[in-house]
């Protein structure tokens, strides 16, 4: 393929995240350990927040290029493997703010490990790389750009999850998402050979012409089976049931801060390529639709069982990060073309998506917050055995009398990820999603939305009452009151920089209850081919 043009323009994103990942690293070389601890997490994070502005920027000019562009083949399709449209600065400026909350996250927990257990450099370089991933998976506009982003956001994970030194949980969390993450790349991979085989492009433009048309294509039977197994792979990226098994027992065995990428950005860049290949394959194939009606319907109902008999929140998260992921499939399932009401079902994804995010984060913030204080979970000299626990429901019981700030914000975010007022940005958000898949002829989805919400509102509000229980009073599994006494370990300070981040999260959270186009009327309607 010739090159007929490259503009790096629409690469400055991905060129301030590399160029903060290289300046992370000269100065992980130059700097005492006492000063890197604070150092490269600040430094990483201002870059993230920088790539994010610079996405803001270049994605309102109509007239920004698209990079590695080859020359058009037969009809009117792009083939360019690089577009920062709309649609793909929005995805960009929302999981690189969350990759920037992340790594303030973190900024704590490496200022607690004084005796340097984790490494400084390499904690903050492995998420800069998953996120240059997954800023490169949003713009991609052919196959083998979105492989090699996907892998880009997957394979730094693996070493992140071990970070926590010692720990037998993190090293059995590391081996799962590695294996996995094989499987899934093993099935795009057969996917995209398929495609490749079946229409002879790799760009997505292309792709969707030869689809559409049909003709051109030699076995529709077979181009289905081709769109299933790329979809069951970027499925396992998402963590959507039954692609979902590595989730939990990973989020749990990583340190909080790497559960909490896991849960936000990383989620995002695998909606972001849902959102990139949907368009694309769709029209031509309707086995797509299905699968992620399908997918969204058993990962939101499973999700919410399953997370209603967790006793620990970091597991309680990530089951209903398994849930949120069905809501956010909701709008996608209805993504079969470019009618109206398909890109306005991508649009609803997308302005979830944002919610989610902000909520998710907050959440896991409050767990980092309290797993400081409960002094249940320490970053250094704690046993593997509540490493693998985490802080639990009964260890928060009672947080208000000696936090209550911390469990204001926590019980926001919770009430926020329900979908109930007060926390409006958490009920409009439930809203666009029901709106989009009655819009789109999906009723069935939107009732079932509604009815796993809930189902939702019992953990989160049993969650919710712990935190503002008598102390001695344990709040059982089904929400109910309990007589057994369950003592709360001696309290510490919370981090400042956490304790920042949440109070910044939390405002957010409310004032775009109030003002919902701050957030949700930011997210674009998916242009045609996610242009």
């Amino acid at each position: 393929m010739t090159v007929q043009s490259i503009s790096w323009a629409p690469l400055a994103p991905v060129l301030v995240l590399v160029a903060g990942l290289v300046f992370v690293l000269v100065t992980d070389l130059m700097l005492p350990l006492r000063v890197r601890r604070m150092a490269l997490p600040a430094i990483s994070a201002v870059t993230c927040a920088g790539a994010a502005g610079c996405a803001a920027w270049l994605a309102g000019d109509p007239g920004l290029p698209g990079t590695f562009c080859s020359a058009p083949g037969p009809g009117n399709a792009s083939r360019c493997a690089y577009v920062l449209g709309e649609t793909a600065g929005f995805l960009t400026v929302v999981l690189c703010l969350a990759a920037a909350a992340v790594l303030v996250l973190a900024l704590a927990q490496l200022q607690a490990d004084v005796e340097g257990v984790t490494p400084a450099g390499e904690y903050c370089l492995v998420l800069l790389a998953a996120t240059i991933g997954a800023v490169i998976v949003a713009g991609s506009r052919d196959l083998i750009t979105l492989l090699v982003g996907l892998e880009t956001l997957t394979v730094p994970m693996y070493a992140a999850v071990a970070f926590r030194r010692g720990s037998s949980a993190g090293a059995e969390a590391a081996l799962t998402l590695l294996l996995v993450s094989v499987t899934s790349t093993a099935l795009m991979l057969l996917g995209i050979g398929f495609l490749y085989g079946l229409t002879g492009t790799m760009h997505l433009d292309a792709l969707a012409e030869v689809l559409t048309a049909g003709g051109g294509v030699g076995d529709l039977a077979l181009a289905d089976v081709a769109v299933v197994l790329l979809l069951a792979g970027l499925a396992f990226k998402v963590g959507a049931v039954p692609f979902h098994v590595w989730a939990p027992s990973t989020y749990q065995g990583a340190p909080i801060p790497v559960a909490a990428y896991l849960s936000s950005a990383s989620k995002a860049g695998g909606i972001a390529g849902l959102i990139v290949v949907l368009p694309a394959v769709s029209s031509g194939s309707p086995a797509a639709a299905t699968w992620m009606a399908l997918l969204a319907a058993v990962s939101m109902t499973v999700g919410n069982l399953v997370a209603m008999r967790q006793r620990h929140l970091v597991r309680l998260l990530a089951w209903s990060g398994i849930a949120q992921t069905g809501y956010l499939l909701v709008g996608l399932a209805v993504l079969s073309g470019r009618s109206d009401q398909a890109l306005s079902g991508a649009g609803a994804t997308l302005a979830y998506l944002a919610v989610y995010l902000l909520m998710t984060v907050g959440a896991f913030a409050c767990v980092a917050a309290i797993d400081g204080t409960t002094g249940t979970v320490g970053t250094t000299g704690t046993t593997d055995a509540a490493v693998r626990d985490g802080p639990s429901v009964e260890s928060v019981r009672g947080l208000a009398a000696d936090h209550p700030r911390i469990a204001a914000a926590f019980a926001l975010f919770l009430i926020g990820l329900a979908g109930l007022p007060p926390v409006l940005l958490g009920l409009f958000g439930k809203v666009v999603v029901v709106r989009a898949a009655f819009t789109g002829d999906a009723g069935w989805l939107g009732i079932l939305v509604a009815l796993n919400t809930v189902l939702a509102f019992v953990y989160y509000l049993r969650v919710a009452a712990a935190l503002f229980a008598r102390t001695g009073v344990a709040v059982g599994s089904a929400g109910q009151l309990a007589s057994t006494p369950v003592e709360v370990a001696p309290g510490r300070a919370v981090s400042s920089s956490t304790g920042m981040l949440v109070a910044a999260l939390a405002l957010v959270a409310l004032v775009a209850g109030f003002w919902p186009d701050l957030i949700i009327g930011a997210a674009p309607l998916l242009s045609p081919f996610g242009e």
